[in-house]
């Protein structure tokens, strides 16, 4: 550190190259960097679905589930495997650990599934990656005709949209494509001896287009080419149909023909139809800047009269308004930590050391952060505000100590100034490098929470290492350019040190009162106030925005689902808070959401007052209502998993469970994955018959699938747009089973046998959907906690959990915000225990010796009666934020420790007595003790009462801001008695005999 010093005092050109390079990269670096509200962070999911047409849940499980699951389990890196088995559908989440590659992992996942051979009738796997916060911008288009909006989109809009760099998908919402049916009608098919494959064959024979040859002339060769294409539906209708007696037909007269769409979901804004518009950015790509220019395209487009456009989406405008409005904190918190100095030293030339130091840090931080990639997100700003507080306390100790000396020096240069910084040299590297090891454990937390923290702790960890290059370097010079000329004054102590003296002399005098006093005081803090203030996870952001998921009884159709849907939107309009309606309906579900108009809104009475209206609508199965803010869900939801020996019984017991947890005071919308059985037509062929007629199941499967739901057989021209044409049987609204079991089914041998001549047809119920979890069936209880204290909610719930007699064989676990907190406070307090023994081994090498450093580490602990307190007072709850902050306050509490203790040791090595020791070494470093406090107070102060600090900052900054307050006090009195207690006389030389620098 010595040399480093003495460079910075003789290459004055040299530094302030550096400066200007730092300035000039910094700046660039900034725009460069890229906006987002959180840094992005990869979930370690892999989604596979696998469409299987026709088959039942467990079909489905049984064909493909079963035995896809045992390939998927043996994947390395799989820490949990979840498997569903819906209708017609195979899902699969394969959750890996976090230090897994995922592109191994997906690799692996397809060449597992490569290994199995799917059904014949069961489409090619899609795999898809979980992505945080992917949509980020959605937008509708309303007000007229459907088909204008449709229209507009599709062909205006989309392509425009999709020509914009960086966009991976733009999915399309209300869009409802237009195709032509044809519906045969059974009894006409019947009279004229037809069926449906030979109707299919006399289609495609009249929608044919092909070449036929070339006709070569004399002077030329003309390619012949038949065209006898499909061009309107009245060509469809009129298509010549030969029975078997040679009596000619049209299409019309033996089916039922329709353009129409077959889509029955319904989509609109405030009651209107929609369609909607989201955009997917590919992952890494600048957000802000896809949206903006998806913005001029939309305004670029004129659309047709009566359309409007409503923005349900824009997380680019979220995004700004996080990052600036943080931006504004940072800003207002380096000032604050300015005006301090000035306050202190009332010296301007001083001050502007300070000013330049501050900025020279950030800028210099923000290079790096760049280079490893990270954005401008809440994280890395929050940890520029939180770092400024501290980056300015090397600096402040450096510019006091040369201030000091100077002012009281006859004699004075460079070698003046020098020696000033190295005399407190060691105690900002051991104080800084202390904090950097408090910080340090936070970047290796595991797990999704521990990735979301990274940046956080990094840009403090970056920052700090560079204030303290600065404060060796920068500083110095610009304390010999600007205090040299300062006016001559003698020490004397202030009125601040004296009352300082005599209460230090006090405590030294009444020792074990003094102890006991504070043991006192803090033991109280967390006796009386911490069982106060609740626990949770994260703190909710205000909601601005509310999602609202309706589950209909199973059977439903969308008809019905749209009755209460309007019942819902209906409550809505009736509240004059909310704004901007939208509703997707289908059969069986709907999913609505609303804005907010304005944001001074209580939306927490708001989601009470619309909760209990909900309730009153009793046609629904489920209605629960989630408030979100940035695209992530506002407030905790409670989840177990229920495992046991069959289905049966973990049915049973998840009834008993819901029970038990209904009375639980802020946990509601309790309820259970389990959707219950369903009624289905089955079909059991018997195989002798089949193979008497020529056929097979699979061939008859397919044939009826081609009746009842129809397939798509050829294409047509309709309005200049290529339409699908599908074909199937008419069966019409009173359709019975008998009617199924009359389907006539074309054999090989040129023969028509009824279905129910070669399988029996019954109706039986099903499980709607089969849930696994590792190989194992399981339900999922899902709960939403409307309290901000979640673990007082989460603990009560289990403890009603683990009243009841479960049937045997029976297990559950915690899932969802329970797990989440669990598992995040264990994390942080093994990453709290690293970091307290990182500071011990650190200043064990500073100070070589053992017991100063535990004489620091005891009075860590002091400093949560103002964190404790600081909440309360703001009514936020112990969350990781708070944790975080108490990481940061035990770091700052060892630095104002180290500042003191470095210099009582200092006193002890030239002689002094113990307690005088003590003294002068507590009123020396009175000053720059508190002015790194109170600057840092400052720094934090804006981030504590803004409203865009967020989700972290403003926990973080009250337990700071609280802890200091007291724990500063505490410091200036509790160290030097505890160090008096611990230690023993000890003298090198006599006093007399040495000159301690003033």
């Amino acid at each position: 550190m010595k040399s480093i010093i003495r460079f910075s005092m003789k290459n004055t050109v040299a530094i302030f190259i550096l400066i200007f390079m730092l300035v000039g990269g910094g700046i660039y670096s900034i725009m460069q960097m890229k906006m987002e509200k959180y840094p992005q962070v990869d979930i370690p999911y892999l989604h596979i679905s696998i469409y299987y047409p026709g088959a039942s849940p467990e079909q489905v499980m049984q064909d493909i589930g079963y035995p896809l699951e045992q390939q998927l389990g043996n994947i390395d890196g799989l820490s949990n495997l979840y498997t569903a088995a819906n209708p017609n559908v195979f899902n699969a989440t394969l959750a890996f650990s976090m230090t897994a590659s995922m592109e191994q992992g997906e690799k692996d996942a397809r060449e597992a599934v490569a290994k199995f051979k799917l059904p014949d009738t069961a489409q090619p796997p899609n795999f898809s990656a979980e992505k945080l916060d992917a949509e980020v911008y959605t937008i509708a288009i309303y007000g007229g005709a459907q088909e204008a909006a449709q229209q507009v989109v599709e062909e205006t809009l989309q392509p425009a949209i999709r020509s914009i760099d960086g966009i991976e998908a733009v999915n399309l919402g209300g869009i409802h494509t237009k195709k032509v049916f044809i519906r045969l009608l059974p009894n006409a098919l019947l009279t004229h001896k037809l069926t449906l494959d030979q109707v299919n064959q006399f289609i495609q024979a009249n929608n044919a287009s092909f070449p036929i040859g070339d006709l070569k002339t004399t002077d030329q060769t003309l390619p012949i080419r038949m065209n006898n294409s499909l061009h309107s539906l009245e060509d469809i209708q009129n298509i010549p149909i030969l029975t078997a007696e040679n009596k000619p037909l049209k299409l019309s007269d033996i089916a039922d023909i329709t353009y129409d769409t077959s889509d029955q979901s319904i989509t609109r804004i405030d009651g209107e139809p929609a369609v909607t518009l989201t955009i997917i950015p590919q992952g890494g790509q600048d957000a802000v800047k896809i949206t903006k220019q998806a913005k001029e395209k939309v305004a670029s487009i004129q659309l047709p009269a009566g359309l409007k456009t409503s923005v349900l989406l824009d997380r680019s405008t979220e995004i700004e308004k996080s990052v600036y409005g943080m931006l504004r904190e940072v800003i207002l918190g380096a000032i604050m930590a300015v005006l301090v100095t000035l306050l202190f030293l009332r010296n301007l030339r001083s001050t502007i050391i300070a000013v330049i130091s501050i900025p020279l840090s950030m800028l210099a931080s923000v290079i790096v952060l760049n280079n490893l990639g990270y954005t401008l997100n809440m994280m890395t700003l929050a940890g520029i505000a939180v770092a400024i507080g501290r980056v300015v306390d090397d600096s402040i100790v450096v510019i006091e100590n040369v201030f000091r000396r100077v002012r009281s020096a006859q004699d004075r240069d460079g070698v003046l100034v020098e020696n000033a910084t190295r005399e407190v040299s060691n105690a900002i590297t051991s104080s800084t490098i202390t904090t950097v090891a408090v910080f340090l454990p936070l970047a290796f937390v595991p797990g999704i929470v521990g990735k979301f923290f990274v940046p956080l702790a990094w840009t403090i960890v970056i920052s700090l290492l560079f204030s303290l290059l600065v404060a060796v370097t920068v500083v110095p010079l610009m304390s010999r350019l600007f205090l040299l000329n300062l006016k001559h004054s003698e020490p004397r102590e202030n009125m601040l040190q004296r009352i300082y003296r005599r209460v230090l002399g006090g405590a030294l005098r009444k020792r074990w009162l003094t102890l006991t006093f504070a043991f006192l005081l803090l033991v109280s803090s967390i006796a009386f106030i911490a069982p106060g203030l609740g626990i949770n996870f994260l703190p909710a952001e205000k909601a601005l925005k509310f999602n609202i998921d309706v589950t209909m009884p199973i059977g439903t159709g969308v008809t019905k689902t749209e009755k209460v849907s309007t019942k819902i939107e209906d409550i809505l309009k009736s509240h004059d808070e909310v704004e901007l309606i939208t509703a997707y309906i289908g059969s069986e579900r709907a999913y609505l959401g609303f804005s907010v108009k304005d944001a001074k809104t209580d939306t927490d009475a708001l989601a009470a007052k619309l909760r209990a209206q909900f309730k009153e609508i009793t046609d629904a199965k489920a209605i629960t209502l989630v408030g979100v803010s940035g695209g992530v869900n506002v407030g905790s939801d409670f989840s177990i998993v229920v495992n046991g020996p069959n289905l049966a019984v973990i049915k049973q017991a998840t009834d008993q469970i819901i029970t038990s947890l209904k009375p639980v005071p802020n946990l509601t919308e309790v309820r259970s994955s389990a959707e219950g059985e369903k009624p289905e037509i089955s079909i059991d062929f018997d195989n002798s018959k089949l193979a008497a007629n020529g056929l097979t199941p699979a061939t008859v499967a397919l044939n009826l699938h081609n009746m009842v739901d129809g397939s798509t057989i050829t294409k047509s021209q309709i309005n200049s747009r290529t339409t699908d044409v599908v074909l199937s049987m008419k069966m019409g609204q009173n359709a019975t089973i008998e009617t199924l079991k009359q389907q006539k089914i074309s054999t090989p041998l040129g023969t028509q046998v009824a279905l129910q001549n070669v399988g029996s047809v019954q109706i039986v119920k099903n499980p709607t959907n089969i849930a696994r979890y590792n190989q194992a069936d399981y339900l999922q209880i899902h709960g939403t906690i409307t309290d901000n204290n979640t673990g007082k909610v989460t603990s009560d719930a289990e403890k009603a959990i683990r009243g009841l007699k479960l049937p045997e064989g029976v297990t559950w676990s915690s899932e969802g915000a329970s797990k989440e907190l669990n598992d995040g406070f264990i994390n942080m307090g093994i990453a709290l225990i690293i970091s307290m023994f990182l500071v011990y081994m650190v200043m064990l090498i500073a100070f070589s010796d053992w017991k100063l450093p535990l004489v620091i580490l005891v009075a860590i602990p002091f400093s949560w009666i103002g964190a404790l307190l600081g909440l309360f007072i703001v009514h936020e709850p112990i969350g990781m934020p708070a944790l975080i902050g108490i990481l940061m306050l035990g770091g700052i509490v060892v630095t104002n420790a180290i500042v003191l203790l470095d210099r009582v040791k200092t006193n002890l090595t030239h002689g002094m007595a113990k307690k005088d020791a003590l003294m002068e070494a507590g009123v020396t470093r009175i000053r720059p003790i508190l002015m790194t406090a109170i600057a840092t107070i400052g720094a934090l102060l804006p981030l504590a009462i803004s409203t865009d600090g967020g989700l972290i900052s403003r926990a973080l900054a009250v337990v700071v801001i609280g802890g200091l307050s007291t724990s500063t006090l505490l410091t200036l009195v509790i160290v030097p008695v505890i160090f008096s207690l611990v230690t023993r006389e000890k003298r090198v030389y006599k006093p007399e005999n040495v000159e301690i620098a003033a």
